[in-house]
């Protein structure tokens, strides 16, 4: 009898000693799963941002080489071209320029800043010079096909008489649809500026609508 309870009390005692072990198996187990779950959280959470950063400065750079490249062709074209494209442009290399600062990393970024304005500056004075010379271009190229009224405006305009043009022969080469009533007005004032002797943007404006 005794031999059976002895028997009994030590298979219990073995159980009660054995839940402890049994709990901490699985809490390490447990732990275990969870440090792998957050250590492939982590790597896809940097794989994600990885793949950001690497979109943001692909389009950076796609926006800078797009905007290099309208420089370029307003650089050396010899008609008058719709810059609205050149502005959006410019818009669009601020909002990559956004994208690239918002992921990161801060020295990307900062290059990244400085090329956005070195391009924009470039890309701006160029679209500023065009929009100077684009009233001289669209009148050369109307006279190029045969308009009298450009022909006409752009003798006096090239002329040594340095006397003011009649007003009337600015509002027949809007009348026409040679050049805009803006345009004729930029003309007017460079070539006042002209027969004065100062800068074309100390002219006064006028227009001949």
């Amino acid at each position: 009898m005794q031999i059976e309870v002895i028997s009994a009390l030590a298979a219990s005692g073995a159980a009660v000693l054995g839940v402890p072990s049994a709990l901490i198996v699985g809490l390490r187990q447990a732990r275990a799963g969870r440090e792998a779950a957050e250590h492939a959280a982590q790597a896809a959470s940097a794989q994600w941002r990885s793949n950001n950063r690497r979109d943001a400065a692909v389009a950076f750079i796609m926006a800078v080489e797009q905007a290099l490249e309208l420089a370029r062709e307003i650089r050396i074209v010899h008609t008058a071209w719709d810059l609205e494209p050149g502005k959006q442009l410019r818009r669009e290399l601020r909002k990559a320029l956004a994208v690239v600062q918002l992921e990161g990393p801060m020295t990307i970024a900062q290059r990244a800043e400085a090329v956005q304005k070195a391009v924009d500056r470039t890309l701006a004075t160029i679209m500023a010079e065009h929009r100077r010379i684009a009233p001289t271009l669209a009148l050369r190229t109307a006279a190029e096909q045969g308009s009298d009224t450009a022909l006409a405006l752009r003798r006096r305009l090239n002329g040594l008489n340095r006397t003011p043009i009649d007003r009337q022969l600015w509002r027949d080469v809007v009348a026409s649809g040679v050049l805009t009533s803006r345009q004729a007005s930029t003309l007017a004032r460079q070539h006042q500026a002209k027969v004065e002797g100062r800068p074309p943007q100390q002219a006064p404006a006028r227009s001949f609508r």
